[in-house]
Order: C-alpha cells, then structure tokens, then sequence
C-alpha cells in the first residue's frame, strides 16, 4: 500500500476510535437521574462518543474529578443551556445533594436535559418546599456523619 494512502486510513482509524472511546457509558450514573437518561444527558446523541451539549461541555470544563463528575451544589446551581432552569432544577436535585449510591430524586417524568434547551421544567409547585427540606435535613445528616 502506497505510504500516504496507509497514513490517511491509519488517521481514520484512529479518530474513529477516539470518538468510541470518549463516551464513558458510567458517567450518566454520576449524576442524579442520569442512569435513567443515557448518554444525550451529555451528548447530541442518544449514542453518545460525538458532540456534547452545554451541560456536557460544563462538566467537561470544570466539574470532572479525575474521570467522575463532580456532581454537587456548584454544578446544580448553574443554567447550562441557558433556558431559565438550574441543572439540579432539570434532574430533580436542587440543591446538590444526591451522590452516587442514592436513590434518584424525584418522579423521571419530571426530569428535564439541562444541555438541551427546548427541554425545560414546568414551573414549580409546592413539593418544592418539600424537597429543599429534605435537602437540608440530609445534608445535616451528611455533615454529622462525616
């Protein structure tokens, strides 16, 4: 095979695997909810390995500890994709609470994607209250504990 010609299918086998291997298939159970969403919790598609979203860009940039996401009050409080919910709103953990290991919060049809736009929560309710109560109660609970 012609030396330019074994370069350019080596390069292409190389950025096919790239891609493959950028999706981590653990990452969505590092957040709340997100083990039930998949991989376009993160990505463009349901697939995963192209693109990210905002919100998988926001992890990307700033909320990865070692090869985890750093899911907590910082991330939850932020608006990824800009559509007037934070991102714990979206996944059901206003506050930042959850961690790995928890049950996920909230009833799933109510999860929103904080990386797409057009999927925005309905406004909240009185259950509201209720959560970021029992946010503060296990956070307390969290902190005696450690």
């Amino acid at each position: 095979m012609h030396p330019a010609r074994s370069l350019a299918v080596l390069t292409v086998a190389t950025l096919l695997t790239a891609t493959t291997i950028d999706a981590r298939s653990w990452r969505p159970a590092q957040v709340p909810n997100g083990s039930q969403i998949g991989c376009i919790l993160c990505h463009m598609s349901p697939g995963g390995g192209d693109a990210r979203n905002a919100f998988g860009l926001e992890i990307e940039n700033g909320f990865l500890d070692g090869r985890n996401v750093a899911w907590g009050p910082d991330l939850t409080a932020l608006d990824s994709d800009g559509d007037g919910a934070t991102n714990g709103q979206e996944l059901l953990d206003p506050d930042g609470v959850w961690a790995i290991g928890d049950d996920n919060p909230g009833d799933f049809s109510a999860v929103t994607l904080p990386g797409d736009e057009d999927s925005v929560p309905p406004p909240p309710d009185n259950t509201a209250v209720a959560a970021s109560t029992w946010a503060k109660v296990k956070t307390a609970l969290r902190d005696l504990l450690d």
